[in-house]
């Protein structure tokens, strides 16, 4: 897909016809992923087809929701056939969760604008259009995750001027950002790897150094996360599908690197990684709870969706529950007394020191869940550190409640 997306740089952002260029880019997705999938790139065009046949039939209001069941249920079906039964991980639903969400997302913005302007005609997209979203392939294997009105923009010469556009050398420094997190992620989890976890080694370590080992192979299994990312947005920055304004070109940066390094807040970690997915669960999911009337219960709801999108697992239900109670912890925090008064007699310095060790630890934690899939595996782990950060968190919120304090809303001038 590299050497696809500096060809269209070159060549194909030339060609004047818009449908011309949408077939090439539909006919190298398509190649790309029989390449990549053999045959099992036909779920994908499951999708599309099974997305366009909905809101052809159906009323656009009904036809939002059974899209939203059948494109999550597809997903859910592929995974527990795939990774559950023959507990094999890298395979077409690695794809396939990626479109799942642009299928759900068109269909929710299509509904969208029915609703703001219910007289104006309904345009349903071409299937040779939404076959193009789904393969473009900037975002076809592993995203990043765009949304409909780019990806036409992109196809009518809306997106950019085309003289604007030192995308290649951007992505070239893109690419290079993800190589270097690669290797990273190669020579740190050969020191800090999974097998270790269950050495007679690691028991014998003191329960500081475990939970330390611990919290440095969490961060250690993110770096490939980090470079396949990178690389993925290199591939965009190609063609110039990353704009965003006046010479930006990060409209579709997956995390903010030196944000998600320098985080000393659960929410700072949240806000600077995987951003594409967390805003379109935000727009798409917890926005849309907003009829329940309780915002904890939406979040909730945001955290169950965003588990199952990863997979059966357990795991990754542990992991995602686990942000969401950390995260109630969190917020709580910033009206408890107690602990104001504790940190306002520390130096800046320590305050932030301890501020990003409680970050590291509590993320990593969570993190046991979402590396090691099974209970068995991760009750082993949270036995060896004494379930450490859970029972700090019961303590932490109790506290919360018993020193909570209302802040008193800054005077303006």
């Amino acid at each position: 897909s590299q050497l696809f997306a500096i060809v269209h740089r070159v060549a194909i952002s030339k060609i004047s016809s818009n449908s011309s260029k949408l077939g090439i880019h539909l006919l190298l997705g398509l190649f790309l992923g029989y390449f990549v999938w053999n045959v099992d790139f036909l779920h994908h065009c499951a999708s599309a087809i099974g997305f366009y046949i909905l809101f052809l039939v159906l009323p656009w209001g009904l036809a939002t929701k059974v899209n939203f069941l059948y494109q999550l249920g597809y997903l859910v079906v592929g995974y527990y056939y795939n990774n559950m039964v023959t507990n094999y991980s890298i395979n077409w639903t690695t794809s396939q969760a990626i479109i799942t969400l642009k299928m759900i997302g068109i269909g929710f913005d299509l509904n969208d604008q029915r609703k703001k302007n219910p007289k104006a005609e309904q345009v349903l997209p071409g299937l040779f259009e939404v076959f193009g979203y789904v393969f473009f392939m900037g975002t076809y294997l592993v995203g990043p995750l765009d949304d409909f009105e780019r990806f036409r923009a992109f196809i009518n010469g809306d997106l950019f001027k085309g003289e604007e556009c030192p995308s290649i050398a951007i992505g070239l420094k893109r690419v290079a950002h993800g190589i270097f997190y690669l290797l990273i992620s190669l020579v740190s989890t050969s020191f800090f790897n999974t097998d270790y976890l269950f050495s007679e080694q690691f028991l014998a370590l003191p329960v500081v150094l475990r939970v330390l080992y611990v919290t440095v192979w969490g961060h250690c299994g993110l770096y490939k996360y980090l470079g396949v990312w990178c690389i993925a947005e290199s591939t965009c920055m190609y063609m110039g599908y990353t704009y965003k304004s006046n010479g930006d070109w990060n409209g579709l940066r997956n995390v903010a690197t030196s944000a998600f390094h320098q985080s000393v807040r659960l929410q700072h970690v949240i806000d600077s990684w995987n951003i594409n997915t967390s805003s379109w669960c935000a727009k798409h999911i917890y926005k849309r709870c907003r009829f329940l009337g309780n915002k904890i219960l939406s979040q909730l709801i945001t955290m169950l969706f965003l588990a199952t999108w990863h997979g059966l697992h357990l795991g990754y239900f542990l992991c995602f529950f686990q942000e969401f109670f950390y995260m109630f912890m969190e917020k709580g925090m910033d009206t408890n007394s107690l602990i104001r008064k504790v940190t306002n007699h520390l130096p800046a310095i320590v305050k932030k020191g301890i501020a990003f060790i409680y970050t590291k630890v509590f993320l990593s934690f969570a993190l046991v869940g979402f590396e090691l899939y099974h209970y068995d595996r991760i009750l082993y782990i949270y036995q060896a550190i004494y379930f450490i950060c859970p029972v700090s968190a019961i303590f932490i919120i109790s506290s919360n409640i018993m020193f909570y304090e209302k802040q008193k809303p800054e005077k303006k001038d």
